[in-house]
């Protein structure tokens, strides 16, 4: 099986991630909109045996961070941020393919640096006129905004079923449909959750593209280019629009679907990359003073977090199983900080591994490990991540200075048994019904304690919750689909409050009066 490896990488303070494998002349994939590199793992695998294949998530999709708000977002500046990148891990030679808008980010990179780029591929030139800039900009592109009943979640997998029927999606005539497969659930479900991890943004991406129509930069490559058009690709009508171009780039169109296409670039990759130099090993991480994310291999697979370096102890932040990670916009203290991204979760939730609390533990341990060898700890637990605390304490011994708190679950066996039969449906419902069961137990949980069978005694007279803050907890609940209910059976252990009180360890916590069930975590302290 093929080592597809991932990474992240600093480039000018922005966070890049890409992942790597293989050995050999360097192949950089570029993915479409809204997709990341997760699309990849198949080609990645199949070339790996004779290329290093390299596939970045683009700027403001995956675990990169977005192109600057201050800048220009158009299809240059996405080609620029890739050239960083290439600069950055120190490939003098690359060949590149694209997919869509990929294809126009790989075209621009070929045009602009022919001294880099040693071949080009792309699947699909996206040839749109002004017209039709002006006819899909807005119309394909409707903002996505969370909204209290969680109705755009409803929408999100009808506009993603729909876009296998008709393109544009928004044009249910006979003349825009297309005779192609519908997407699977699974399919349909991968795709949604590539929208829902970059939220509004699915629109940056789409709108450079669409708004790209000036096609100057494929009529000057001049490297060895093949531009593909497969039958069932919607952009096939694109391929008469490409004319007056040099010898060395090449159009064809594919009667097949992409393994024909792969199968025609097994013989032309080689051929066409026989002479280029093997690309240099992974670049060392740099450490900054600003933010960085870190990535170390686990128990727990990879495990991701935000690194902030600093004098004194180390704040390591763990957030709740079944919540969104904490992003440094959450932090308000100074000093080194380290924010974790819970195995199962976030930027840490490729992982097979079963999220019990040794697993746990020992993801969170990897990531502390990594990034503070040895200076001292201080926890700040929120929420069910209490029950990682007794092992941490055991791990870190009197490295661990103080233990905070804020809000723990502490249940007893029949308030366990209560919430885990409670939890939203995990299993992918062909319309989308998954993600509104997720939608209205995170939201309702906020109103009803959830260990507690409905009823007013149940209810928290409290503030209705934001509908932003239900929407990132949403995501993390439909990540973790079949994994939720073992993941919080774990950390909801009836002995907990037991367990706390008998650490050695200094503790602090809090809870507002609101948000303390019954009074049990100011009671740990008494």
């Amino acid at each position: 099986m093929t080592a597809i490896t991932r990474h992240f990488i600093d480039i000018n303070g922005r966070q890049v991630h890409y992942r790597r494998a293989g050995q050999g002349p360097a192949l950089l994939l570029i993915h479409q909109s809204p997709q990341n590199s997760r699309m990849w793992a198949d080609m990645m695998a199949r070339y790996a045996p004779h290329f290093t294949v390299i596939a970045p998530d683009t700027p403001g999709f995956g675990y990169s961070d977005p192109l600057p708000a201050d800048g220009p977002r158009d299809m240059a500046a996405f080609g620029h941020a890739t050239w960083e990148l290439v600069q950055a891990l120190g490939l003098e030679r690359v060949a590149v393919f694209g997919m869509h808008t990929g294809g126009l980010v790989a075209t621009w990179l070929a045009w602009a640096h022919p001294q880099t780029v040693s071949a080009l591929v792309v699947d699909g030139y996206a040839a749109f006129t002004p017209e039709e800039s002006a006819l899909y900009g807005a119309a394909y592109l409707p903002p996505f905004v969370p909204q209290w009943d969680g109705s755009h979640l409803r929408w999100l997998w009808c506009r993603i079923r729909e876009q296998k029927y008709f393109f544009p999606w928004y044009d249910g005539r006979a003349e825009a449909a297309m005779a192609i497969p519908p997407a699977s659930v699974q399919a349909t479900h991968d795709a949604v959750m590539d929208v829902l991890d970059v939220g509004d943004h699915y629109r940056t991406g789409y709108a450079a593209a669409f708004a790209h129509n000036d096609h100057h930069w494929v009529r000057e490559l001049r490297m060895p280019s093949l531009i593909v058009y497969r039958h069932g690709d919607p952009l096939l009508a694109h391929m008469p629009r490409l004319v007056d171009l040099p010898a060395n780039v090449s159009v064809v169109e594919e009667p097949g679907s992409i393994p024909a296409m792969l199968e025609r670039l097994d013989a032309w990759l080689p051929a066409t990359l026989a002479a280029e130099p093997v690309a240099p090993p992974v670049p060392s991480v740099t450490p900054a003073a600003h933010w960085q994310r870190v990535l170390v291999a686990s128990p727990a697979g990879d495990v991701a977090g935000w690194w902030r370096r600093g004098a004194g102890p180390v704040a390591v932040w763990l957030h709740a199983p079944g919540s969104a990670p904490f992003v440094p916009g959450d932090v308000s203290v100074d000093g080194a900080v380290l924010l974790v991204d819970l195995p199962g979760h976030g930027a840490s939730c490729e992982t097979n591994a079963t999220l019990d609390v040794a697993t746990m533990v020992a993801g969170i341990g990897a990531l502390i490990d990594a990034c503070v060898p040895q200076a001292g700890l201080q926890l700040r637990l929120h929420g069910a991540a209490a029950a990682y605390l007794p092992g941490l304490a055991a791990r870190y011994g009197a490295r661990l200075a103080h233990a905070h708190l804020d809000t723990p679950w502490l249940l007893t066996a029949d308030e366990q048994a209560c919430l885990l039969a409670g939890l939203p449906v995990t299993t992918i419902d062909r319309a989308g019904g998954h993600l509104g069961d997720a939608w209205h137990w995170e939201r309702e949980r906020h109103l009803i304690w959830p260990w507690m069978t409905p009823s007013a005694a149940a209810r928290r007279l409290v503030d209705a919750p934001d509908p932003a803050r239900v929407h990132a907890n949403t995501v993390e609940l439909v990540r973790l689909g079949t994994r939720l209910a073992p993941l919080l059976a774990a950390a909801t252990p009836p002995d907990l409050s037991d367990q706390l009180r008998q650490l050695g360890t200094p503790l602090s916590v809090s809870a507002e009066p609101a948000n303390d069930f019954q009074g049990r975590a100011a009671a740990l302290l008494s």
